[in-house]
């Protein structure tokens, strides 16, 4: 079936990974796993340029999603020109790259101007101290207009993959993205109690191997129909693609 990648990056990655990730194995990677579209980062708030520029190339097989580190002196201005002009979609957070809490007041500004676009807000979870799930409850529970895509529900500890859970049940626009997350028994547990429409597939790219977060959904051992929904039709439902 097809597949939607509602996690992946673009760019250079030093530092501590020492990779890069660039459109020509992006474009391999879709076509070798039946990938019909990516939301696509950098790779990191500095790196929304590099999304673009593959935006701009490949514009049938991306959807652009912009990183920013909130309380910057441009950060506003960048995702309103991003969203109004050149064609971005979502918002992408990332506590634990950046340095701030979640549920900080200066990520506020984010998601008021998050809601006056209509998009919706990508945030990284599941590393203390930063980006935490019940922290990202506190935001959703404030701005609870503004769909937010927990990416890693959790991540890879299992007191948080369930704290994600609980978190998502609690809040209504609360959605849990799969990469990274390890734990099949708990996608289909979020599939059957958190909402067969609030699960999205996710390979958070190129840190994880798409065959590995392709199969992690087939482990759930959910019927063909909800396969459907966590590898595509969820996540067209919440762009309208």
């Amino acid at each position: 079936m097809k597949i939607i990648d509602a996690h992946s990056h673009i760019g250079n990655f030093g530092s501590w990974a020492r990779f890069d990730f660039d459109l020509v194995r992006l474009r391999e990677q879709m076509e070798e796993f039946n990938i019909e579209k990516t939301f696509l980062t950098g790779a990191g708030c500095h790196d929304n340029a590099s999304v673009m520029d593959a935006f701009q190339k490949a514009p049938e097989l991306l959807v652009p999603v912009a990183w920013v580190k909130p309380g910057g002196p441009d950060a506003l201005a960048e995702i309103r020109r991003l969203v109004e002009q050149d064609g971005f979609r979502a918002i992408k957070l990332h506590p634990l790259f950046d340095a701030y809490c979640a549920d900080d007041a200066v990520v506020d500004p984010v998601l008021d101007l998050a809601e006056e676009l209509r998009v919706p807000l990508f945030i990284h979870s599941g590393h203390p101290p930063f980006s935490l799930p019940w922290q990202i409850a506190w935001l959703a529970e404030r701005h609870p207009h503004v769909p937010i895509v927990m990416l890693h529900m959790g991540h890879a500890h299992g007191v948080y993959v369930d704290a994600a859970l609980k978190t998502a049940r609690r809040c209504p626009n609360i959605y849990l993205d799969t990469s990274g997350s390890p734990m099949s028994v708990k996608i289909r547990e979020a599939y059957e109690t958190v909402g067969a429409d609030r699960v999205l597939f996710g390979i958070d790219s190129p840190f994880h191997e798409p065959s590995v977060e392709i199969e992690k959904i087939r482990a759930t051992h959910l019927p063909e129909d909800a396969l459907r929904r966590i590898y595509h039709d969820n996540a067209a439902s919440l762009f309208g693609l």
